[in-house]
């Protein structure tokens, strides 16, 4: 090719603006950068400071932010820091001392300083006492000028200064005037104001200074390799903002009710402490070993770092957190209730680290990467919501874990090893959920003391306590026995009209249960009719092409084809049938007077609904026990209970990597009692869950999309058919008893 047909790319000038202050979305994001490279030049401490000045009459902001780092030579400031997009830190990957890793990789990350303000000075000195200055007018690279074109004063020269970078922002609020074409296609001028210093104010410094207590990881407070943030003020306009504020994790976060922390292997094997510190005095812990299971859609992003830190918000926890020592840190007593709810509303969230720094904008308000508020919605007795926590997740660099930053500093890209940090960070959280509920319940701090709706439902129909109580006090007055009894014979007469009614409420509530159960395993239900409604969809038109080609030519091979079809539309209309009937029982809008059944009837039945995710799941089922033992009720009520259990077995071993997968249902008749002896082969239970017996409360769920109503309907089924549900301690997966009065 001729010279006269080869061109260069030539960027305009304006590209400094679109991979800088267009690109990297606020302020606060900005200064991170610029704090970012103080800590990649070995620094021990940066130092931000808002000058409020006047210059050419008119008001202005000086932002400096100056380090102790190494500094750089002249060739570096020309050859590196001035080379968009170098690659230098990507090579390096480790500071000149060898002690921390870097933190910029794009090479972009220093241009975001145009959003700060419209003019800036870099001042660098090396080891060697060069010194560099650049002047940076970011209003130059507003205009039609290629990037080549753009001239910047440098200079060097020798000094005795130490080591570090300094760099000075000046922030006005100008006028300037923007060309725009109009709705006819004319051109047209507007005017327009740049707020560089506007901008901040007492609410956006107050985020400053959130934004940088979270920026450094306290996993980083043991480690010899210190690295302060100072922030000050001078001339502030805003009285309440203080002239010199340290930089330091909120001491709130010491103070948590339960903990769990930890780590989990780039294979899924976490190990993690979890703490309850709710009694300060007496810190109980249990250390949790297990391999955590991903999706298959998902993937684990190399060693993962957890701390989650959770609170209590009822008012009670409240003053118990102050209580534990929390400070104010200006009075230096104890805060009151409303200030440590404001501070903790300050830092709740979930946030991610990656080499020592937070990475935007997790752990900022509103964002709940974890979806924790989502899941308090469908489990709130259970679940904790995102301003209950605060959470600290630290990850590995890109090659090792997969997870890459977006260019625009607003988090990470959301691909298949994000989805797999959100897992392993929701298995984690839920190690907690799962005990402090169990505590909570315990302790009777969740919602009061429990008590089963039949339970109620007997105590409301009951009047054995009206009858006792009337009696013993009318034989106080000396009254007739023979009226007594009468009056008790009377309130005898009123409980057994009641009857009816109670029972129809039973009915009512059984009813309502059944829908619920049916709502729950409808996934399951769709996935049964799925190849049946295939087949009709796909044979139909198969049918139609030979049915066309028999009118016009029979033939015995289309003819076959066509009774083929026919057979196949009768089986599978078979299947959809047989299928309705099976969830029948739920569907169920009225109930007909209670009677024996055969319990094994009712397995089979119950089991019959999950047939194809059974086999697919390659699930073993064993039944034992007399066809012939019968119990008394509602035939739907152990439907209901065994489709429950059936539902949850399916899904656990479904995921569960176990070898054996295996469901086994024994019907043990005693003399007073018919026992259902429930077992499988899945994940299984926690001693607390057992104990506390949270699994039996509506709302608790282990599942991450789970609503936590089936074992509480399951029980309540049981309650009706005068038995009762109960959890078994199991050394392999779940063991669940149905126990029903004769």
């Amino acid at each position: 090719m001729s010279d006269d047909l080869t061109y260069k790319i030539r960027p305009a000038a304006r590209l400094i603006h679109t991979i800088g202050s267009d690109l990297i979305g606020d302020s606060y994001a900005a200064l991170v950068e610029l704090v970012k490279n103080s800590y990649d030049a070995d620094a021990t401490k940066v130092d931000i400071v808002f000058k409020y000045t006047e210059i050419d009459n008119e008001q202005a902001l000086i932002i400096s932010i100056k380090d102790d780092g190494h500094g750089m030579d002249f060739d570096t400031v020309i050859n590196k820091w001035l080379v968009p997009a170098t690659n230098d830190k990507l090579k390096r990957k480790v500071s000149k001392n060898g002690s921390r890793t870097l933190q910029g990789r794009k090479g972009i990350g220093r241009f975001a300083a145009s959003i700060l303000g419209q003019e800036m000075t870099l001042s660098t000195v090396d080891a060697n006492g060069e010194k560099s200055e650049a002047v940076i007018d970011w209003r130059i690279f507003k205009t039609d000028e290629f990037l080549e074109n753009i001239e910047l004063l440098i200079e060097k020269k020798e000094t005795q200064e130490a080591s570090g970078t300094d760099i000075l922002i000046i922030a006005k609020d100008e006028k300037y005037e923007e060309i725009v074409i109009d709705e006819n296609g004319d051109e047209k001028v507007i005017e327009k104001i740049d707020t560089k210093l506007s901008y901040w104010n007492r609410d956006t410094l107050n985020q400053l200074v959130s934004e940088l207590r979270k920026l450094i990881s306290p996993f980083n407070e043991s480690i010899e390799d210190k690295f302060k943030i100072n922030l000050s003020f001078k001339n502030s306009p805003f009285k309440d903002i203080d002239d010199n504020i340290k930089i330091e994790t909120y001491p709130i976060i010491k103070y948590y009710d339960y903990r769990v922390s930890g780590t989990i292997s780039d294979k899924g094997k976490a190990n993690l402490l979890f703490e309850n510190n709710v009694n300060p005095e007496v810190v109980q812990t249990e250390k949790i070993e297990k391999n955590l299971e991903i999706s298959e859609s998902s993937k684990f992003c190399g060693e993962v770092k957890i701390d989650f830190r959770v609170f209590d918000r009822e008012p009670e926890a409240i003053e118990n957190l102050i209580n534990k020592g929390l400070i104010n840190p200006v009075s230096k007593v104890l805060m009151g209730k409303r200030e440590a709810r404001n501070q903790l509303n300050e830092v709740y969230g979930v946030n991610i680290y990656k080499n020592s720094f937070r990475i935007r904008p997790y752990g900022n308000k509103g964002v709940d990467w974890l979806g924790l508020d989502k899941s308090r919605v469908q489990s709130f007795a259970d679940r904790v919501s995102n301003n209950q926590i605060v959470g600290f997740v630290t990850i590995q660099s890109e090659e090792a874990s997969g997870l890459e930053e977006k260019s625009a500093r607003d988090g990470l890209k959301e691909n298949e090893f994000y989805s797999g940090l959100v897992e392993l960070s929701q298995k984690a959280l839920s190690e907690l959920e799962e005990r402090r509920y169990g505590f909570r319940l315990k302790s009777k701090k969740s919602r009061g003391e429990t008590s089963k709706i039949q339970d109620k439902i007997n105590t409301l129909f009951s009047l054995t306590d009206v009858k006792s109580s009337i009696g013993k006090t009318l034989s106080e007055f000396k009254i007739d026995e023979n009226a007594i009894d009468e009056i008790e014979n009377i309130l005898t007469k009123e409980e057994a009209k009641k009857a009816e009614l109670k029972e129809e409420i039973e009915k009512t509530i059984a009813i309502y249960q059944g829908q619920a159960t049916l709502g729950k395993i409808v996934n399951f239900i769709l996935h049964e009719g799925r190849k049946p409604l295939q087949f009709f969809n796909s044979e139909t038109k198969i049918m139609e092409r030979y049915l066309k080609f028999y009118r016009a030519q029979p033939t015995e091979e289309d003819y076959e084809r066509l009774v083929k079809s026919i057979n196949g539309f009768k089986m599978n209309s078979k299947f959809i049938s047989t299928l309705f009937k099976r969830i029948s029982p739920l569907a169920k809008l009225k109930r007909e007077k209670k009677s024996d059944f055969s319990v094994i009837r009712v397995i089979n039945e119950s089991l019959d609904v999950f047939k194809s995710s059974i086999e697919e799941a390659n699930i073993k089922i064993d039944i034992v026990g007399d066809e012939r033992v019968e119990i008394f009720g509602w035939s739907e009520d152990l439907y209901i209970a065994l489709t429950n259990l059936i539902e949850n077995s399916v899904y656990w071993l479904g995921i569960s990597k176990t070898v054996e997968k295996k469901i086994v249902i024994e019907v043990i008749q005693n003399k007073d009692s018919v026992i259902i002896d429930y077992k499988d082969t899945g994940p299984g239970l926690t001693d607390l869950e057992i104990e506390s017996g949270a699994i039996f409360e509506p709302g608790y769920s282990k599942k991450i999309e789970g609503t936590g109503l089936g074992l509480a309907i399951a029980g309540e089924a049981s309650d009706r058919l005068n038995g009762e549900l109960s959890a078994r301690k199991s050394d392999n997966g779940v063991n669940f008893q149905i126990e029903i009065s004769k």
